[in-house]
């Protein structure tokens, strides 16, 4: 079986979804029956408990609908609640059926796979195995949860693989045409040159006092932006930041580097344009563009695990769905509540 690694949030939010749904034991007087069966896959039933920890929010709805029908009450929510409850129910069918289909072509994912994944994907994320699952745990993942969606994924793959065969196989020509075709999508951030006044305000201020680090900080930006005196002059005169010492001369920057405050404005700068003025949680600021850089390409090399991810959740949709739509019409479904 081949492994690749995936981006990290992928695994993570698949995990979360199953993690985060908690158990339904409750049998309070007009609630819903947790283990009530509301389908038939074949001859395996699914239950409503299955439902709960499949989609939790999806249940809750369900349940409060349905006591209030129970009161004669109805409301505009109940035909997006039938429907939101309709798609989950059919995606905890295929989940079935995957499953069943997987049990039939005698998938196993050994633990030696799933081991050499995490190790993977720990140490591309500069984490150990042991600080990778405290991480995980820190999100509310457990790491049975975890490793349990890591061989799901797997199997499913394995599953492609064995029914598909080679329209899963990812070739290295298919790779660098998805690079050349696509190579705007592998350019890096675009980066600024930037110089920077701030002053700041006392957390203290009253509203005279406000005003009057307002009015300075008008003064110097009009006479920035007339040119009758250098940005770097001011910046040494007037400016509280620590850049002041290099003329207020920041540098480079990534707009993810930057607070929302600065990035909004300095992105739209013209280069050699100086800034309106920028209010923060600590003063007042004014930049000026002074150079700019389109953000570099990403090699082949440094872009192949990004490309090959994208290929294969192509794939792996593709052919699932197709191979879902199969067993759907070769099984019997029976669903056992109106939706």
């Amino acid at each position: 079986m081949r492994i690749s690694l995936f981006l990290i949030s992928t695994v993570i939010i698949a995990a979360t979804v199953y993690f985060c749904a908690s158990l339904f034991t409750a049998k309070k007087a007009g609630a819903v029956v947790v283990d009530q069966i509301i389908a038939v896959v074949n001859k395996t039933p699914v239950t409503l408990y299955e439902f709960a920890n499949f989609d939790r929010q999806a249940f809750k709805d369900y349940e409060q609908m349905q006591n209030e029908a129970s009161q004669g009450i109805f409301t505009e929510n109940d035909s997006a609640i039938m429907s939101k409850t309709k798609e989950v129910l059919n995606l905890l069918i295929d989940k079935v059926l995957i499953k069943q289909q997987e049990e039939k072509a005698a998938i196993y994912i050994s633990p030696k796979q799933l081991n050499s994944y995490v190790k993977a994907v720990a140490m591309a994320n500069n984490f150990t195995v042991g600080q990778f699952f405290d991480f995980l745990s820190k999100k509310g993942i457990s790491k049975d949860a975890y490793i349990k969606q890591v061989r799901e994924h797997f199997a499913e793959l394995e599953l492609l693989r064995k029914v598909y065969g080679n329209k899963m196989v990812i070739t290295k020509k298919q790779l660098t045409g998805y690079y050349r075709k696509n190579i705007e999508e592998f350019r890096g951030e675009p980066e600024v040159d930037l110089k920077l006044i701030f002053l700041s305000v006392p957390a203290n201020a009253d509203k005279a006092l406000k005003e009057k680090i307002y009015k300075r900080i008008l003064k110097i930006r009009n006479i920035a932006a007339s040119g009758n005196e250098s940005f770097s002059s001011l910046a040494r005169k007037y400016s509280e930041d620590p850049s002041e010492k290099n003329g207020g001369r920041i540098g480079y920057v990534f707009k993810s580097k930057l607070s929302q405050d600065f990035s909004d404005t300095a992105f739209k700068l013209q280069v050699g344009e100086v800034s309106g003025i920028i209010r923060t949680p600590f003063g007042y600021a004014i930049l000026k563009s002074v150079g700019e850089k389109e953000g570099s390409f990403k090699t082949f090399k440094q872009a192949r695990q990004q490309i090959f991810s994208v290929i294969e959740k192509y794939r792996t949709n593709k052919y699932l769905e197709k191979l879902l739509k199969k067993a759907r019409k070769d099984s019997y479904v029976k669903i056992l509540i109106a939706v």
